[in-house]
């Protein structure tokens, strides 16, 4: 099979810690970055103009959908350290 040098190569779990430590980094940037975007917007003066509360509305949606994400993409970097456990142990 053609991946099967891959089974015994070192720098490729290397590679995987170096993905699941980058992703963590990265999602931790983007909580920041995306709440303080999030939390600029001035939706009373927006709303101020327009029958109802639209954007308060759009804006609160948004913020619940985001921290659902944000609680669920950590598994993504959990499920990932598992399969390079496994597949070390396997190897070894």
């Amino acid at each position: 099979m053609k991946w099967r040098h891959l089974l015994n190569n070192e720098e490729g779990d290397v590679k995987a810690i170096t993905m699941v430590i980058s992703f963590l980094i990265v999602l931790g940037i983007s909580v920041l970055i995306f709440y303080n975007i999030m939390g600029s917007i001035d939706t009373t003066t927006i709303d101020a103009g327009l029958t109802g509360t639209p954007s308060a509305n759009a804006t609160g949606e948004v913020l619940d959908q985001a921290a659902t994400f944000y609680q669920v993409a950590p598994i993504l970097a959990i499920v990932i350290i598992a399969v390079v456990i496994i597949a070390y142990v396997k190897k070894v």
